[in-house]
């Protein structure tokens, strides 16, 4: 191995290191600024329909109610299954 390869910077399986951990975050980099990119377009897209949002969180929100209720009732089920086969 050449001098200049390891003068200053450790071994060669350091420097390797350190090159793929800068490439993935240079990768990194690269795609959060594609997604704040994107974020950008978003936030102006939802500002004209954010009557719309609202309305999908009303429905995103009653069916987790509806799935609660359910939920309870299964539960409901399954302590009577219990006590009949307790008895």
């Amino acid at each position: 191995m050449s001098s200049f390869m390891t003068t200053g910077t450790g071994s060669f399986d350091e420097m390797w290191a350190r090159f793929h951990a800068q490439q993935a975050l240079a990768g990194a980099i690269d795609s959060l600024d594609a997604a704040g990119a994107a974020l950008v377009s978003l936030t102006a897209d939802t500002q004209w329909s954010a009557d719309g949002v609202r309305a999908l969180n009303q429905k995103l929100g009653d069916a987790q109610s509806a799935a609660g209720a359910e939920a309870a009732l299964l539960r409901t089920r399954s302590w009577e299954l219990d006590q009949a086969a307790a008895s």
